[in-house]
């Protein structure tokens, strides 16, 4: 009896341990039923994280088709162009409470190593390194000495992807 009890333990620990874990847009643990309800029925799709036993659901925006030349020649990388690499934009709005609280807003060996990544998914998918981009440098000073910042070129990329966004200067 105790040889079965003991298996029985042991099985429900291993099946706990190898199911899957679903997060929503916000990092916040939910329900499979739920994740899937907002995969159906929302305006999201669900992608696997760099953990594999962790499911994120991740909000789909806007698309359509953009000409890339302007976007390439305004970042100096017209012969990434060519050669048909793809960009790797990161785009910084402002300083507010999403990107300045939290568990991460203020570790450097988090940023490093997301950086890192970027780094090794731009080599994998044959991508120009990324490029950080600002809109108001305020709040960046955390990154200094493991990310370049620079300014939004002319405005251009916050004008085409993020013409709704609301100015950091209102949020304060």
């Amino acid at each position: 009896m105790k040889y079965f009890l003991f298996l029985i333990i042991l099985i429900v620990s291993w099946t706990s341990q190898a199911q899957t874990m679903y997060r929503d847009e916000l990092g916040r643990s939910v329900s499979k039923d739920e994740f899937q309800n907002k995969i159906l029925n929302g305006p999201y799709f669900g992608v696997p994280s760099e953990d594999p036993e962790v499911m994120m659901l991740i909000y789909r925006m806007p698309f359509g088709k953009v000409e890339p030349g302007p976007f390439y020649e305004k970042l100096g990388k017209s012969e990434e162009l060519k050669e048909g690499k793809s960009l790797i934009v990161i785009f910084y709005p402002g300083k507010d409470e999403c990107n300045s609280t939290g568990d991460n807003a203020n570790d450097r060996k988090y940023f490093k190593k997301t950086h890192d990544y970027l780094m090794k998914v731009a080599a994998k998918r044959n991508a120009s390194e990324p490029d950080y981009l600002f809109k108001n440098s305020h709040g960046l000073e955390k990154y200094q000495g493991i990310i370049s910042w620079m300014p939004d070129p002319d405005g251009v990329f916050e004008q085409e992807f993020f013409n709704s966004l609301i100015p950091a200067e209102a949020l304060w």
